[in-house]
């Protein structure tokens, strides 16, 4: 019974010290996702979470501005959706009265999905284009033979001349607007002279690119475009790089949102690229990688996407202003159309944690759509509910990235839709399989060490396949995350990652995380003391009484009993012999005091209990 009772105690104080924990690791985002739903077949968990999300929109008589917009990609026009959307409105942008590059963005994106004309939101955004500040460039110039060379650079209507030496270092005068970087292999383009054109023409054959990289320092860029010049031929190199800014300052995240908004309503993105990717480590949190390879297909931004994955389920960034959900829905977003086998785990883990109704996330409407239109898009009614935007493979033509449907001969077609940011290209782009690449393919169990690159038949390791487990380094199982460098809002932690061109990265540690930790440990002191007194809880009561006692105004003393007549000290005197014994009234018997009794009693049942 007495072990029966301390067990008890204990586990119901371990019960509150785990709720703690799990409310404080959540940091006021709902992460708390159950994992006992039972797996049901693709087909009917997704028809069931259709289902639930009509039902929620059905059963709401008000929706935010996100609701309304991720519910349109989702389903489509519905009037309650739409009329939110058109309602939250200012002068083409949202919301009304505080307008931001994100929410307008993802408006364009909805509008698109249901065929509704976004010229004037498409004119907003580009009217906020600005020059980022974040940025130095250079132009390279390489003799193709790497011998000497002389090179004339033509710009604002003057020349000059710079040399190109042996190590093909640089030498020379090249005017205002450009000056040989310090390690001499580069000139340095002046901010006031960005967007200018430099014409370079060489008495050799060359080369000729441009570079970036942030202000601070830090990985030097290369730009995708590299230009080739026979021996005094021209080639022409200007650096185009914009951001979108709000108020004075770029807005990077959206800028993100953006620019995939502008490809899908069909402008060019590429000028913000050098901007989305040399700032790309300072803003891990909003999961660029996702948005960039949308944008340029590039491997390196393919294998950032696959290898983020969390435990082959799922991803959730360091530092995530969303939840695990939303994070989820854009590695699927940027995985559309690929056979990437990081795309097909983490659907079938969305289907194992539904909420009964199925949706997810505790039936969020937000996240739920989001999901859907990631994950398992389909073809939606258009404005007014009538007829549907033409599917772009329905009609026998391929979705591709905008710059590998150029890049391969092929030309977008905008009056037909993909489900996904993706544009519709009038030629497939085809694939190398993996085999070709001299890579390999990992099992479902393994995890790619190394980057990895789409293919036909999957994703690419070009580095080694491990065991999922061996892949769980020091970092991702300290919950950090590792990268090439830390965000802002980041910091080293100090353990390992399996990659050791990474670092591990995690959220930079706050007061409130420290004020949370010092409630455990109170509790966990709780539970020490309480168990405590039920081991010791007799002795405890004794000592209590004793205590009760010696706190009055006197300590209590049994009274000694009255000389009797006849008696000396209380004792009787021995009787002469011969003489008779002399007659002594009865000593008249006292009841001791209620307080004695009472005292007595309890010490009785205190020793019986402690037997």
């Amino acid at each position: 019974m007495k072990k029966g009772m301390l067990f008890a105690c204990i586990f119901l104080l371990l019960a509150l010290v785990g709720a703690a924990n799990n409310s404080i690791n959540d940091s006021g985002v709902n992460r708390t996702i159950s994992t006992t739903t039972t797996v049901i077949g693709t087909t009917a968990g997704v028809d069931k979470a259709y289902q639930c999300l009509e039902n929620q929109i059905k059963n709401k008589t008000s929706f935010s501005l996100q609701e309304a917009v991720f519910g349109t990609l989702a389903l489509g026009a519905r009037s309650s959706l739409t009329s939110t959307i058109d309602n939250a409105a200012g002068s083409s942008c949202w919301p009304k009265g505080a307008c931001t590059l994100k929410d307008t963005a993802q408006v364009a994106l909805a509008y698109a999905r249901i065929g509704k004309n976004t010229q004037g939101i498409e004119d907003w955004i580009l009217s906020k284009n600005g020059t980022p500040n974040d940025l130095i460039w250079y132009v390279e110039i390489d003799s193709a033979n790497h011998e000497p060379s002389s090179c004339t650079i033509g710009y604002r209507g003057s020349s000059s001349t710079i040399n190109i030496g042996n190590d093909m270092k640089l030498s020379g005068n090249a005017g205002s607007c450009l000056s040989i970087s310090p390690s001499g292999y580069w000139l340095k383009v002046q901010q006031s002279c960005q967007n200018v054109q430099f014409d370079i023409s060489c008495d050799k054959e060359f080369v000729s690119t441009l570079l970036y990289q942030k202000s601070n320092g830090g990985t030097v860029y290369v730009a995708p475009v590299t230009h080739s010049g026979a021996s005094l031929g021209t080639t022409s190199e200007k650096v185009d790089a914009q951001c979108l800014k709000t108020g004075s300052n770029c807005d990077y995240e959206g800028t993100l949102w953006a620019a995939i908004a502008l490809q899908r309503t069909g402008n060019d993105p590429s000028a913000y690229v050098p901007y989305l990717v040399a700032l790309a480590p300072d803003n891990t949190r909003y999961f660029p990688s996702a948005f960039i390879y949308m944008i340029t297909g590039g491997n390196d931004y393919y294998s950032d996407i696959t290898q983020s994955e969390k435990q082959g389920k799922y991803w959730e960034m360091t530092a995530t202003p969303y939840n695990r959900f939303y994070d989820t829905s854009l590695g699927l977003l940027a995985l559309q159309g690929t056979s990437a086998g990081e795309a097909e785990s983490a659907k079938n883990y969305l289907l194992s944690i539904q909420t009964p109704q199925g949706c997810w996330n505790n039936n969020n409407v937000r996240d739920t759509a989001f999901i859907l239109y990631s994950g398992w898009g389909k073809a939606v009614s258009s404005t007014g509910g009538t007829g549907t935007t033409p599917l772009c493979q329905s009609a026998g033509y391929s979705c591709e990235g905008r710059f590998e449907c150029l890049d391969g001969g092929g030309t977008v077609l905008e009056s037909y839709q993909c489900l996904d940011s993706r544009v519709c290209c009038s030629v497939a782009v085809r694939q190398q399989t993996c085999s070709a690449k001299q890579g390999i393919i990992c099992s479902n169990s393994q995890r790619c060490v190394g980057s990895s690159q789409e293919a036909s038949d999957g994703s690419c390791c070009l580095g080694s396949c491990v065991e999922t487990q061996q892949q769980e380094d020091q970092c991702t199982t300290s919950g950090g995350s590792c990268s090439l460098s830390c965000g802002t809002n980041e910091e080293e932690s100090g353990v390992s990652c399996s990659d050791s061109s990474k670092v591990c990265c995690v959220a930079k540690t706050t007061t409130a995380s420290s004020g949370s930790s010092l409630w455990i440990y109170i509790l966990v002191i709780l539970i020490i003391v309480v168990a405590l007194g039920i081991i010791f809880r007799n002795k405890i009561r004794i000592a209590l009484f004793k205590a009760r006692g010696r706190g009055g105004s006197s300590a209590y003393t049994r009274p000694t009993p009255p000389s009797a007549p006849g008696t000396i000290g209380g004792f009787r005197p021995m009787r002469p012999a011969g003489f008779a014994p002399i007659r002594q009234p009865s000593p008249v018997r006292r009841a001791p005091p209620q307080r004695d009794r009472e005292m007595d009693e309890t010490l009785k049942k205190l020793k019986e209990m402690s037997e």
